[in-house]
């Protein structure tokens, strides 16, 4: 399979200036799956006015991006604040996942990180279920900046099947350095291909990094994006060098789901 990150800069709050930059990319491509920066849509973060540009999962502008994926006969991934499944007023930092054929999936943040010059906290509920869907033959499990940083949750995703590992990001320049380490780390210990793809531009104190990248399952970079400036990057998942790895270093097969149980336990007495 054939992977594109879309490595751009995103004008807040400007909904439709992002869509027709995401279908002009899209459109230049002959990637199976096309990936675009967390918040991408609507920018990082439009704030105070989220209520008015955060979606429905059934909304317009997800119902015209798979009509998009539909009729090109490809995948996208890409981030948007979406309203929450069932809590009316509450807004989720969510990746919209679609399939070849027009199949919506949709992730929720899990780790909303609420320090330094990040307040999400304030403005996003965080959500529970993972979201590893089928594209084109390829599993493909989601996370989104933060949740880099928290490797149980990678595995998780691992353990479901997944051959490649998303992150959809919006890293300033000083956090940039750790997903370079990070994205190898999550790769090897759960022998997948990562894909990081971050935004780049600025809004107010924030400067995002760039520096994209995918990842092979024993740490190699496959494709890297140049840091600070919109790049667009392509490189294959090949599931005969996945199955290799994992035969090199079984960490699935090896994975023990008491140690899990005993990590629950201890959170219960914090």
């Amino acid at each position: 399979m054939k992977v594109l990150m879309a490595q751009c800069a995103s004008a807040v709050g400007k909904v439709d200036a992002n869509l027709g930059k995401l279908e002009a990319a899209f459109s230049r491509t002959d990637a199976d799956l096309t990936i675009f920066p967390e918040m991408f849509l609507t920018g990082y973060v439009p704030r105070d006015s989220l209520p008015s540009v955060a979606e429905p999962i059934d909304g317009p502008t997800v119902k015209k991006l798979a009509s998009i994926c539909k009729g090109a006969g490809r995948a996208l991934m890409v981030g948007i604040p979406l309203r929450h499944p069932s809590i009316k007023g509450q807004i989720t930092n969510s990746v919209v996942a679609i399939d070849k054929g027009g199949k919506v999936g949709r992730y929720d943040k899990a780790y909303l990180p609420n320090f330094g010059p990040f307040e999400e906290s304030l403005y996003f509920t965080p959500g529970a279920a993972p979201l590893a869907m089928d594209i084109g033959g390829i599993k493909v499990g989601v996370v989104i900046c933060y949740d880099l940083f928290f490797p149980e949750l990678s595995k998780l995703l691992a353990l479901q099947g997944a051959d490649l590992i998303v992150c959809a990001s919006a890293s300033p320049t000083a956090t940039v350095a750790n997903f370079k380490r990070m994205a190898p780390a999550r790769a090897i210990e759960n022998a997948t291909y990562v894909a990081y793809v971050n935004l780049v531009g600025n809004h107010l104190d924030l400067v995002f990094g760039g520096e994209s990248r995918l990842v092979d399952p024993r740490g190699e970079i496959v494709a890297e994006a140049k840091p600070l400036v919109e790049d667009e990057i392509t490189g294959e998942i090949d599931l005969s060098k996945l199955e290799f790895a994992r035969r090199m270093r079984p960490t699935i097969r090896d994975t023990r789901s008491e140690v899990f149980q005993a990590i629950i336990d201890l959170g219960k007495f914090r």
